[in-house]
């Protein structure tokens, strides 16, 4: 019988480009479900989804993550719950350990009905702490021991925990949101997506806010409060942290210089780059670059 796969987990420094607006897990053949014992160091995944309930959990240092336009800084023993199709980014700082458990839609429709309509709770602080969520927390521990362990039949045991887990979290930590609300809720997701796509498509060029506004037929004005709305950043934000991205991907991975890395990630303004590239991963490209030689 083959093992479920684990994945060495080096320490992350970004994600690839293709998983921005929509994030493509991939599902273990027989649970179905990706769980991962993350460790990451000044790590920032921008404004994506996902066909999946995701679930993270800190084990060491801190979190910040926005789930439309909500922002929750997690910190040891915090919980957060990111639910399907829901725009969300994240970043950490320094050396962050987490647990990270996504299950798709379908995992939960075998055993639920109306499975969209379902919202969970999303954030589950450690201050609050009481029965209900030690239990969730209790589930998540024992299936990172479980998944270490690999003890003959933990595949058995592993799902069970993750039932056991769902069925907690359903029981006390949802409720179940109207046909019409739901329908708002697609209609503005449809119309963020279409914008992200966009941006992932033509990040290295000008990209004017009549071009965006246009694509879902409203003013430049309204664009603006409307993106700032549903994903809690402005637009100008979102386009400098993917084309950031692009630019630490390459940094990494080519030898192409600062300008000519800066020039193909569609980098303009030095001054504000270098300023959140600090921000981000606490410390200068060419720093970053020599350490990264030095390994």
């Amino acid at each position: 019988m083959n093992e479920m796969p684990v994945p060495q987990m080096p320490r992350q420094e970004g994600l690839i480009m293709e998983k921005y607006s929509h994030e493509i897990i991939n599902d273990d053949t027989r649970l179905q479900l990706y769980f991962l014992l993350t460790k990451s160091d000044n790590h920032y995944s921008p404004l994506h989804w996902h066909g999946h309930l995701e679930i993270i959990f800190i084990q060491k240092g801190k979190m910040a993550a926005y789930i439309n336009d909500r922002k929750y800084m997690l910190k040891e023993n915090d919980m957060l719950v990111v639910g399907s199709r829901e725009l969300h980014s994240t970043r950490t700082w320094g050396e962050t350990d987490y647990l990270l458990l996504q299950i798709p839609t379908d995992y939960l429709s075998r055993v639920l009905n109306q499975v969209p309509l379902i919202q969970f709770q999303e954030y589950f602080p450690s201050i609050t702490m009481n029965a209900s969520q030690s239990r969730l927390y209790h589930c998540l521990l024992a299936l990172a021991e479980t998944y270490r362990e690999k003890e003959d039949g933990y595949l058995l045991h592993f799902s069970s925990v993750v039932y056991e887990f769902l069925y907690l979290l359903y029981k006390n930590h949802s409720h179940r949101i109207s046909p019409q609300t739901k329908e708002r809720e697609n209609h503005n997701f449809e119309r963020m997506e279409l914008i992200i796509s966009y941006v992932k498509t033509h990040y290295k060029e000008e990209i004017s806010l009549n071009d965006v506004a246009k694509l879902i037929n409203v003013s430049p004005e309204y664009f603006c409060r409307l993106f700032k709305k549903h994903t809690g950043q402005t637009f100008l934000a979102y386009v400098n942290a993917v084309r950031l991205i692009h630019f630490h991907q390459e940094l990494l991975a080519t030898d192409y210089s600062i300008n000519e890395l800066m020039e193909r990630s569609g980098i303009t303004n030095y001054k504000v780059f270098i300023r959140s590239f600090k921000e981000t991963y606490g410390t200068t490209p060419g720093k970053l670059r020599a350490c990264r030689l030095i390994q």
